[in-house]
């Protein structure tokens, strides 16, 4: 469901930056900066504080781009976008890196586990 409203978001953009010509938000940044607030969806990001408010501020960058291609600022856009991606990609780096520090301890637990054992 997420997929498809993101194709035909994605679809509406490029149909009306080609429509009025001058220079156009690029797509593939708009699609990139998508994709990774997405995959730090999917990693977790809103589990982790400091990952969950970069998340926030890529999603809010996303739709104050969106609204700059509409008012035909697209240098804006293009800037906004930007922000977006390095917002998204620290998000998406902060959960990674909180999901394995907790598979860290998980397996120093074990191994502690095991060691008591032993002795």
């Amino acid at each position: 469901m997420q997929y498809s409203k993101f194709v035909i978001s994605t679809s509406v953009l490029f149909a009306f930056v080609t429509a009025c010509g001058g220079s156009a938000v690029p797509l593939d940044k708009l699609t990139d900066a998508k994709a990774t607030v997405r995959a730090a969806q999917e990693a977790g990001a809103e589990s982790t504080p400091q990952a969950a408010l970069h998340l926030k501020m890529a999603n809010d960058e996303l739709a104050s781009a969106q609204k700059s291609s509409d008012d035909k600022d697209n240098d804006r856009a293009v800037l906004l976008l930007n922000q977006a991606q390095s917002d998204a990609d620290l998000s998406l780096a902060l959960a990674r890196g909180t999901a394995e520090k907790q598979q860290a301890q998980q397996a120093q637990a074990k191994i502690d586990g095991l060691l008591k054992q032993a002795q």
